[in-house]
């Protein structure tokens, strides 16, 4: 993940690439409920900027690129209440064994950084607010529905030269868990 962006536009056809790679992300039940707000250029933006109130997001406010992916639940329960998926038994979110609108999105967030990354850039995940008490109103402002969750934001640019590398931040590779303690093979 890229912090230090420049504000240089980013050319069309990459921003729809970008775009167009996060909605082929894996769906449960092709369902396709996750969503785009997209902020492309310094006008749209600053107007994103004036309802962030995250001091995490520090050093996106001059990403050229912010791509806001939204979950909607009610599409899941929809779909998976139509005759190819009934038998499955999920009439409610309650129902769902994991929250497939976030994974989903999540997958689609993960497709974004990666082509942003494969297209030269840099790229990093952050929250709308520090807490869940700041979404309400970032919905408000843009018009989003209330069945639809902004699971956070990702701004896209291209990367200042000043910007170490990952592998050559000691804190980062000091962070960095151990594979005995995150894998386990077979069982617990």
């Amino acid at each position: 993940m890229v912090r230090d962006l420049l504000p240089t536009a980013i050319p069309r056809e990459v921003v729809e690439r970008i775009i167009a790679n996060a909605q082929r992300g894996p769906s449960s039940g092709y369902t396709q409920g996750f969503e785009f707000l997209v902020f492309n250029g310094p006008e749209d933006t600053s107007r994103l900027w004036k309802k962030v109130t995250n001091p995490t997001a520090k050093g996106a406010e001059s990403a050229p690129l912010i791509i806001v992916p939204v979950a909607h639940s009610k599409a899941y329960v929809k779909r998976y209440l139509e005759p190819d998926r009934a038998d499955v038994g999920r009439k409610t979110e309650e129902d769902f064994p994991a929250p497939y609108w976030y994974i989903d999105a999540a997958f689609a967030s993960m497709l974004a950084l990666l082509t942003a990354v494969d297209s030269g850039l840099g790229a990093f995940y952050f929250s709308i607010g520090p807490t869940s008490a700041h979404i309400p109103s970032f919905r408000e402002a843009f018009g989003i529905p209330e069945e639809y969750y902004p699971i956070g934001a990702i701004a896209i640019g291209y990367p200042t030269e000043s910007v170490p590398s990952p592998s050559t931040r000691q804190s980062w590779r000091t962070r960095r868990r151990p594979k005995s303690e995150m894998i386990h093979l077979g069982k617990w």
